[in-house]
């Protein structure tokens, strides 16, 4: 499996723009997110950062003029042979990190490596957007970033961009809390928005789009100078310049992360043509944030074979069976993206992403400093949902996720050392000592058993005996607060 799953809407066949040294940043850019421990398959960085150079090839057109193209970003105007360069363009990379993004962190990482490298990006700064249980516009950003978030420019000579990498989907874009943080950045910068799924997509996260032809009057404008017209009469002179929008909004074009996608934006930055666009249209002032309708009753919420059933019916086949081969495991995003490469190498990043947002999972915050740890649980399942996944299963595949655990998790998570062992021919006496740091994996390993049952009596007497003692214990030490739904 590669970053992009070579999926046609996110990367197509581009040339790798050739970075001029005199441009080039002379200090590496750390991952934007940890990565996966060396010995863990994964994909290679080399190549993760090539198709993501060849996805944003089109913003090598934004540093090699000092004027306004007069034609196309593809036919330089003549008389600037021997023009100085611009100065390039400072890039501020907000990449959202709710929970249904953890799927794109690789691809984070391996944009912000790209834009890093190219020429015409004099700094990068990457900045993360925080709303895993965000209730106010202040919980988004450190502190530390505003001053980056909110400067009109870092230098005269020099025009800003900010690209927000999202999906959409976590609450605060339903919440519209990043709204009037993305009014001020338009009325002083460049600003667009890269969409992580495709265009038909969009309408099951929270940015609404509309089609408009859009003109720059100026290159490297803010968005608040926009010139706007309809797109269902787009030709007629009447329309042209004549704003669509009401007063005092702006509008913030939408892109997915593809070439084509990518070229139409960068035309519009550096011609006076009329570019179609997909945009989303931020009133001033910004409107109150949106209250999500409540939750359904306890009494009327589905069950877990209602929510499987459902995500089966709707869930595209590799991200359901990617669900099944999950539940045998305790959850982070490296363990996701570990079974995903080695057991589900058709399936994509928007499957692992759909499996992230189908309503079977609960985000669980872990400890301050232990949010990236390798063997750490930051997913669970929702109650009884793990163990009816698992009845979908075959047997086959749980012992190769339970291989895989004890290959490369154990380490990180010493209650999951022999679990293949123990999964094969289990023994009461081989269970690891209780404690509360093991009762999360043992949860999960009574579950695996209890999949796994069929097979030996010695598999569910195992189960029955580690159930006893998980219940002693949590009659003993009840649980202190509850997860939180992604």
């Amino acid at each position: 499996m590669t970053l992009f799953d070579t999926q046609p809407w996110l990367v197509t066949a581009a040339p790798v723009p050739a970075v001029d040294d005199q441009w080039r940043n002379t200090l590496p850019l750390a991952p934007v997110f940890r990565e996966p421990p060396p010995a863990w398959p994964t994909v290679s960085p080399a190549a993760a950062v090539e198709a993501a150079t060849s996805a944003l090839s089109p913003f090598g057109q934004l540093g090699g003029t000092a004027a306004r193209l007069a034609a196309s970003i593809y036919d330089p105007p003549e008389g600037l042979a021997n023009v100085p360069a611009a100065p390039g363009w400072d890039l501020v990379l907000v990449v959202d990190t709710s929970p249904s993004m953890t799927a794109w962190y690789p691809a984070a990482n391996a944009i912000a490596a790209c834009a890093h490298d190219m020429p015409c990006f004099h700094s990068v700064h990457v900045v993360k957007m925080h709303h895993r249980r965000s209730t106010l516009r202040s919980d988004l950003f450190a502190s530390a970033d505003m001053p980056v978030l909110h400067a009109e420019r870092f230098s005269s000579d020099r025009p800003k961009i900010t690209l927000v990498l999202t999906d959409g989907v976590g609450a605060a874009w339903h919440r519209r809390l990043l709204w009037e943080d993305l009014h001020q950045w338009a009325t002083s910068h460049t600003v667009a928005i890269l969409h992580v799924l495709p265009h038909h997509h969009w309408s099951l996260s929270g940015i609404p789009t509309q089609p408009i032809q859009l003109r720059a009057p100026q290159p490297c404008c803010p968005n608040k100078d926009l010139e706007t017209t309809p797109t269902t009469d787009s030709q007629s002179p009447a329309n042209e310049g004549h704003p669509t929008t009401s007063q005092g909004s702006v509008l913030i074009p939408v892109l997915e992360i593809r070439k084509r996608w990518l070229d139409q934006w960068t035309r519009l930055l550096l011609t006076d043509f009329l570019v179609h666009q997909q945009t989303l249209e931020i009133a001033a002032p910004s409107p109150r944030p949106v209250v999500p309708s409540p939750a359904p009753a306890h009494d009327d919420a589905p069950g877990p074979d209602q929510l499987i059933t459902g995500f089966h019916t709707t869930a595209p086949e590799h991200a359901f069976n990617l669900a099944v081969l999950l539940a045998a495991a305790p959850l982070n995003r490296f363990v996701m993206q570990l079974i995903t490469a080695e057991l589900a190498p058709a399936a994509t990043t928007r499957d692992l992403s759909a499996v992230l947002t189908s309503g079977l999972l609960v985000s669980i915050d872990s400890p301050v400093g232990e949010e990236d740890s390798y063997g750490g649980i930051t997913y669970d399942f929702l109650p009884g949902v793990r163990q009816s996944l698992l009845a979908w299963g075959e047997s086959s595949q749980t012992h190769r996720v339970v291989s895989l655990l004890d290959t490369y998790l154990s380490p990180f998570a010493p209650a999951l050392k022999g679990i293949s062992t123990r999964m094969r021919s289990p023994d009461v006496q081989a269970l690891p000592r209780l404690t509360r740091s093991s009762a999360p994996y043992l949860e999960i390993e009574h579950s695996v058993l209890t999949a796994l049952s069929g097979e030996t009596p010695r598999h569910r007497t195992v189960a029955h005996v580690l159930r006893e003692r998980l219940d002693a214990m949590t009659s003993a030490q009840p649980s202190a607060g509850a997860p939180t739904r992604t």
